[in-house]
C-alpha cells in the first residue's frame, strides 16, 4: 500500500466505510507515506491531510521517464467536455493526447516501469481503453508496463510508477459532472496519489486554476509568473530588514549566502550552495505575518513551495522574523549546525 499506520483512508465505500461508521469505532491516522514523489505526496499532504502527512519516500528508488523529472507536470488541452450521461462525461481532444502519450511512452521512450491511465468518468475510460488495447502497441508492451486504464475507483490500493490524469473538465461541462467533481475530492486524491514518480496531467489547465474548486486549483497551480518586485528598497537585494540581519551575521559567521538566489522560477531569500561530493543546499527564508492564515497557521502556498524545493534537492529552513529580533544567534547556530552536519 505504500502508508503506514493510517487513520486516513482513499476509497470510497470500503471496507474502511463500513467498519468507520460503526459505533464505537475509532479511525487511526497516517503518519507517514513513503509511495509517491516528493511533489505529488505533497498534493495530498495539503489538499487533504492539512500537512500532517510526513513524505518519507526514497526518491532515488523511482521511476521517471525519459525527459520528466519526478513530480507533477501538465499538458494543456482546451478540448470540449460532452455529456456522457447521468453525471458523467467524455472529452475527445483529452483522449485522443493521452492515447499518443501512452503510445510514445510504451513505443518510442521504450519506459520499463508501470503505467496507468486515470479518469473521473467511465464514458473517457471506456474510449481511451478501447483505443490502446484496439491500437497498436504490442501484447508485450501492455503487460511489461502493467498498462491499466479506469476510473478512481479502479485504482484504489493500485499503484503505478507513472499516471496520466485525464481531468475531462472545463467551461460549458455538464453540471452534474461539475458537480460530481466538486463533491468527490477524494477520488482526486486516488487519482494522484496512485503514481509512485510522475503524474502527467492532461487537461484544461486556465480552467483548472479559476475554476472554484479548491483541489482542483491546488493541482493546477502555477507560480512561475509570480515575480519579486523589482523596485529597490531600502534593503535592497534583501526585500526586509530582518532578511538584512540574517543575511549579515551569516556572513560574520563565515558563510557566504545568495540573496535572491533563483531556483526553477523562485527566488530564494538567501542560499547557502557548496558544489562537490559534499555537495549541500540550504534555503533560508524570512517570514513575517505575511506568511500566516488568519488562523495563525503558516500558509499553503510556502507548505506547496517548501515541498517542490525539497524534492530538487533543497533543505529549507524557515525562521519568523520574532525569532531573529529575538534569538539571532540561535538562529545562526542552527544554519551553522545544518551547514556542518551536511
Amino acid at each position: 500500500m505504500g502508508l503506514r499506520t493510517s487513520r486516513f483512508t482513499y476509497s470510497d465505500n470500503s471496507l474502511y466505510d463500513l467498519f468507520a461508521a460503526k459505533d464505537k469505532a475509532n479511525p487511526i491516522l497516517l503518519s507517514e507515506t513513503f509511495r509517491s514523489a516528493n511533489e505529488i505526496a505533497g498534493y495530498s499532504n495539503i489538499a487533504f491531510y492539512e500537512g500532517r502527512l510526513r513524505v518519507a519516500t526514497d526518491m532515488s528508488k523511482l521511476k521517471a521517464p525519459r525527459g520528466k523529472t519526478p513530480g507533477i507536470h501538465w499538458t494543456v488541452i482546451e478540448g470540449k467536455v460532452e455529456s456522457g450521461g447521468s453525471q458523467s462525461c467524455h472529452c475527445p481532444e483529452e483522449a485522443e493526447e493521452v492515447i499518443e502519450q501512452v503510445r510514445k511512452l510504451l513505443l518510442d521512450d521504450d519506459f520499463q516501469g508501470s503505467v496507468g491511465v486515470v479518469t473521473p468518468f467511465r464514458p473517457q475510460a471506456n474510449r481511451i481503453q478501447d483505443a490502446l488495447f484496439g491500437g497498436n502497441i504490442p501484447r508485450d508492451r501492455i503487460e511489461e508496463t502493467r498498462l491499466h486504464v479506469d476510473t478512481s475507483h479502479g485504482f484504489q490500493g493500485d499503484e503505478r510508477d507513472v499516471m496520466i490524469f485525464s481531468l475531462c473538465a472545463g467551461p460549458g461541462m455538464p453540471v452534474g459532472s461539475l458537480g460530481f467533481l466538486r463533491k468527490e475530492a477524494r477520488l482526486f486524491n486516488v487519482a494522484v496519489s496512485r503514481a509512485r514518480a510522475v503524474v502527467i496531467v492532461v487537461g484544461n489547465r486556465p480552467w483548472a486554476q479559476k475554476c472554484g474548486i479548491k483541489h482542483i486549483e491546488l493541482l493546477a497551480s502555477d507560480r512561475s509568473h509570480v515575480r519579486r518586485r523589482t523596485i529597490k528598497g531600502p534593503w535592497h537585494p534583501h526585500e526586509s530588514p530582518y532578511e538584512k540581519i540574517m543575511f549579515d551575521a551569516l556572513v560574520e559567521s563565515g558563510l557566504a549566502p545568495l540573496p535572491q538566489h533563483p531556483v526553477s522560477s523562485r527566488r530564494l531569500d538567501m542560499a547557502l550552495v557548496r558544489e562537490g561530493d559534499a555537495a549541500i543546499k540550504i534555503d533560508v527564508e524570512v517570514d513575517g505575518d505575511c506568511h500566516r492564515n488568519r488562523d495563525g497557521t503558516r500558509k499553503e502556498d510556502d507548505i506547496w513551495r517548501d515541498i517542490q524545493l525539497q524534492a530538487l534537492g533543497w533543505k529549507v529552513m524557515r525562521f519568523w522574523t520574532y525569532q531573529i529580533r529575538e534569538g539571532l544567534d540561535e538562529c545562526v547556530g542552527k544554519i551553522m549546525d545544518a551547514w556542518r552536519m551536511a
